[in-house]
Parts: C-alpha cells; structure tokens; sequence
C-alpha cells in the first residue's frame, strides 16, 4: 500500500545553521541512508505564498495554503524517490523554525554551529564566487530552482535572475545579487555595511534564531552540534536521536569526505583587521555559545 503524505512526512530531519557552518557536509553524510530522500536546499519551495519577505518568516506567515504546498511538493519528492521519510538542509530556515514547526509539527531539527571567524569568512568567500552568474553553482541547481518557481512566480523572481547574470555596469543600476540568507534589511544593509559586516549579521541572526526557539523545545526534537565536534560518537547520537537506524553508507560517507581539519582552516588567511572586525559584530554572540 502506498503511503500518503502524512506518512511519508513523519518526523522528518531538519538540518539548520548558519550558511558555512557544515550544514552541507552533514546533510551529505546522512542522505546515503536507505530511509532518507534528501531535499537539498529548495529555498523557493519554502518561499512560497511570501515571495515578497525575508526569509525570517513567522508562525503567522504558514497559512494554510503555504503548509499545503510545501506539504505536498516535499512529500512527492520523497515518494518519486522511493523512500519513505525527508531530510530536508536548508541554511536559511535557521531563521524561522516557528514557521518550520507549523509545516513539520514533528520534525527532528539538527542545528549544526561552527566557530563564527571560520563560518563568516567562509560565507563572504561564497558571497564573492558564487553570488553572480553560474561559476561556483552546483550542477543542476538553476534547473532546480526553475522547477521550484514555476511559471507563475517567474515574474517574482526576474529582477534576482538579472542581479546574476547582468554584465558588470548593469549592476550599479538594479543592484548587487544577494547570497545566503535573506535576514531583514539586507539590501540596506549592503548599501551600508562592508560585504565581512553583513556576513557577520547572516551568522549571527541565523545561529541567535536557531538557539533561541530550538533551545525551548523537547530535548527529543531539538540537538545542537558543533562542526569542530563532529567525531563517530557525535555522529551516533545523531543518528539515535534522529531515530535512524546505523547504515554502512552513512559511516563511508562519514570515513570518506569528513576532514576535520577543515573547521578551522578560513581564520588562518585572515587578517588581523579581518579578525577585529568579525569579533566586533558576533564576539557576544561567540561567548554566548561559549566559544572562545
């Protein structure tokens, strides 16, 4: 008998953080399990019915409708797979996991953290190489996000394709591509703030959002990690809390393509202007979490 949505939606993993924070590697270690059907970022999936927003959406903003849609569209996609349960990685719902328990009302979040100096750094490398045209883009993910806007909501999104693929002076006239997380304000902000700045409001938003409403749940739906952390034990109570059962392919993904040298690899080639700059926005967040 064929499952239906509900079934196929239950208690599904949500893998949270701030961008560069090691949500992919997770993400990408866990999708070889036989359970899991992995919906890699389909950041205009969880746009929809507030094209026109940030990405820090509230409660409010799950109206029916919206739960509907990203309900369905995520279930098919785990049936078209075969499997039988979603694991969904998407940065920016570090932002509004309000609005995440109103669709998944059950699911398992994994906030994954990595040291803030490394994860800015990190992201305003993406900002520079992967905000404008195709070079740094996955394979497959422009016709993926074509498949998630749809016709009807292309119109919503041509002035962003512009901001990607206009040559270099057609840019001071419809403005600079946005990368990552779209926290409230942020073309203010670019207009504003040094690119390092902004990067350190995407990480520090995303990962204060996260803490704060994940930390008041049940200890079963809600597990920090930390990237510098991750070890085969740590990946074991991954597992046991997300209520997978172990697989020889997750641990070669694990063995494979996890290089625990690389968390801390960016503060290296810092410099130490970089350095005071990063601490002056997210050092009380850093103490915060405890890091030094």
């Amino acid at each position: 008998m064929a499952l239906s949505d509900d079934q196929l939606l239950e208690k599904p993993v949500v893998v949270v953080g701030a961008p560069r924070s090691g949500t992919t590697i997770l993400g990408r270690i866990l999708e070889p399990h036989p359970m899991l059907h992995s919906a890699f970022e389909p950041r205009l999936v969880w746009r929809y019915g507030n094209d026109g927003k940030s990405d820090m959406l509230r409660p409010e903003d799950a109206r029916p409708e919206v739960v509907r849609y990203i309900r369905a569209t995520l279930a098919k996609q785990v049936r078209n797979a075969g499997k039988t349960r979603l694991l969904e990685k998407m940065p920016s719902n570090a932002l509004r996991l309000g609005f995440v328990d109103r669709v998944f009302s059950d699911c398992k979040y994994i906030h994954i953290m990595r040291n803030g100096i490394d994860s800015v750094l990190s992201i305003r490398s993406y900002w520079i190489k992967s905000a404008h045209g195709i070079k740094g883009v996955e394979p497959g993910r422009l016709g993926q996000r074509l498949r998630e806007v749809g016709v009807r909501r292309l119109p919503l999104y041509a002035t962003e394709a512009l901001r990607r693929f206009i040559p270099g002076p057609g840019k001071k006239l419809i403005g600079r591509n946005v990368w990552g997380p779209r926290i409230p304000g942020i073309r203010g902000l670019m207009k504003e703030l040094d690119l390092l700045e902004v990067c350190c409001l995407q990480w520090r938003m995303c990962v204060e959002s996260a803490c704060l409403y994940g930390r008041a749940l049940p200890g079963d739906r809600y597990l920090e990690i930390r990237l510098e952390d991750l070890s085969p034990k740590l990946l074991a109570d991954v597992l046991a809390f997300a209520k997978l059962d172990d697989d020889p392919a997750v641990w070669e993904k694990f063995n494979r393509d996890f290089d625990p040298s690389l968390a801390g690899a960016r503060k290296s080639s810092a410099t130490p202007q970089e350095i005071e700059t990063i601490l002056r926005w997210i050092e009380p967040t850093m103490a915060w979490l405890g890091y030094e």
